[in-house]
């Protein structure tokens, strides 16, 4: 049985690499772009104004003031998308709208607010072009003028391969030019419930029969980490059958996850199952608890992972095992699991050779963080998990861990938001240690 830290490391050696896929720019947005991407010329590709109002001579108006104002005459208007008709000269001012190209020979803008046209009208605050305007200030030479690869210079590097695009990233992207983004696709799962006590979730169980959860909660799972899952119908506990749904979906997955059927019961044939396949087991058993029941194979250079049966047992051993990885894996990081430290509220009964997991609410007592254990731990339990913020890591050993102990804490990200302190340090890498 290998520690937990093996075991990730295993899963982690064992992920298939990304494919790649070609999506519409409003698309990419939450993906993982899978090429550089460089500017294909300088942005913006022209001098523009930041400013509507005048573009002028900053030697013009150097001593220009609410006093002794600088009088210009108007000489030509500019538009965002037009073309100056001339250059600017001594004494000359051209009207220019914020974006708009800078004119030849002008080195500042003024803005609109610090000018006053001569001959004022009511429907405008510029002057006519022909006419006169008084700059009531001093602006220096580049002020309000956004000059030609302000933003981005040709070929310098707008994001890396790998990088999660931004609503900023895409609007960079669109001034580029670029629409169609290469992105590293969803990697899709396989999640197959087994057992033949198993009826769909719609159905009305018979006595000995249980609705199947587990699936669709360890799909819910995925889905949070960026893998887009497909539940099957349920596998009854037969080997040949077993054999067949697993090389189905070992042919169209790019994951395969099973949940039952790997403890030691005379039921228990999955891990059977896939041997029949030529699988190459990666571990079998963790020292954990719950979620001990578990186990991880290779097959067809596929990673398969076999979880228990029980909801509650299930999950823990995917967001203790496999919720970090993939998460990294796949850049969805808002379902990451946040490290913390917290006082336990409750004392813990620790488990030679195995680490316990607890299923707690994090609670706040000025700056401390506090962890309280919720009733119903059992594997079999699942409402104290949907009631939970977390779990409390408990390491090895034979004794109790008193009130009051400090012990490492995995929080969901929206709930450590939701504490009225500032929380800071987060680490989602899980040391087990």
């Amino acid at each position: 049985m290998p520690d937990l830290m093996e075991a990730i490391e295993k899963l982690k050696r064992n992920l298939p690499s990304l494919k790649v896929e070609t999506v519409p720019l409003p698309e990419a947005v939450g993906r993982l772009v899978a090429i550089d991407f460089f500017a294909p010329e300088d942005l913006p590709p022209f001098p523009r104004s930041a400013m509507d109002g005048y573009a002028v001579r900053s030697e013009d108006i150097v001593f220009a003031s609410r006093q002794n104002p600088a009088i210009l005459t108007v000489v030509d208007a500019v538009q965002t998308g037009s073309i100056p008709n001339r250059p600017v000269g001594h004494g000359e001012a051209v009207i220019v709208a914020t974006g708009a190209l800078i004119p030849e020979g002008a080195d500042t803008v003024v803005p609109v607010e610090n000018t006053r046209p001569l001959t004022p009208s009511e429907f405008s605050p510029f002057a006519e072009v022909g006419g006169k305007v008084s700059v009531l200030v001093s602006v220096p030479r580049g002020k309000n003028v956004s000059p030609r690869g302000e933003d981005l210079k040709k070929g310098e590097e707008i994001v890396k391969v790998g990088t999660r695009l931004t609503p900023a990233h895409i609007g960079l992207l669109a001034s580029c030019g670029f629409w169609e983004i290469p992105v590293f696709a969803k990697p899709k799962a396989a999640v197959i419930p087994t057992g033949s006590e198993i009826v769909p979730t719609q159905a009305k169980p018979s006595i000995g029969q249980v609705r199947n959860s587990t699936a669709w909660a360890v799909a819910a799972s995925l889905k949070e980490c960026g893998v887009e899952p497909v539940v099957f119908d349920s596998v009854p506990d037969d080997l040949e059958t077993l054999r067949k749904r697993f090389s189905e979906a070992v042919e169209s997955f790019d994951l395969v996850f099973t949940c039952g059927g790997v403890s030691v019961g005379q039921q228990d044939l999955v891990r059977e199952a896939w041997k029949g396949l030529g699988a190459q087991l990666l571990f079998w058993h963790l020292p954990l608890r719950p979620g001990k029941n578990a186990l991880a194979l290779i097959c067809q250079g596929k990673l398969a992972v076999g979880l228990s049966g029980n909801p509650s047992a299930a999950l823990t051993t995917f967001d203790l095992l496999l919720r970090p990885i993939l998460c990294k894996w796949t850049g969805a990081r808002e379902g990451e699991l946040l490290e913390q430290k917290a006082e336990l509220t409750e004392p813990v009964e620790q488990v030679n050779g195995f680490v316990k997991v607890v299923r707690i609410k994090l609670l706040q007592n000025g700056n401390k963080l506090l962890a309280q254990p919720l009733k119903g731990q059992l594997s079999t339990v699942l409402s104290s998990l949907a009631q939970a913020d977390g779990y409390a890591i408990i390491p090895s050993g034979n004794g109790k861990v008193p009130v009051g102990a400090v012990v490492k804490v995995l929080v969901r990200r929206d709930r450590l938001s939701e504490l009225d302190r500032c929380i800071v340090g987060f680490q989602p890498t899980l040391d087990l240690s």
